[in-house]
């Protein structure tokens, strides 16, 4: 393979970490909803700002496309079907 090709996978693998990365924040702030651990709370506490900016973005998507509102929990499980599809595809088009 040549150095673009590599060049190309490695920021595929770059793009799959950061999908595993918001996965697992989003459903670390699932499930503080459910339990209150210290540990849950801790990663809920760290991924923060980068679920309140992705639901944000998730919540002016979805409004786009209907006229409903939906609650914090349900753009969380929203956002988590919509990164798993979009991992999945990924993980699909560049597996050798």
């Amino acid at each position: 393979m040549g150095l673009f090709t590599n060049l190309i996978l490695s920021l595929i693998h770059v793009l799959l970490i950061a999908i595993d990365l918001m996965l697992f924040f989003l459903l670390a702030k699932i499930l503080t909803y459910k339990w209150q651990n210290s540990l849950l709370t801790a990663f809920n506490s760290v991924g923060k700002p980068v679920v309140d900016w992705f639901t944000n973005y998730l919540e002016k998507g979805v409004h786009h496309l209907s006229s409903k509102t939906y609650s914090q929990k349900m753009l969380l499980v929203i956002g988590m079907l919509v990164l798993m599809f979009a991992r999945l595809m990924l993980v699909a088009l560049f597996c050798e």
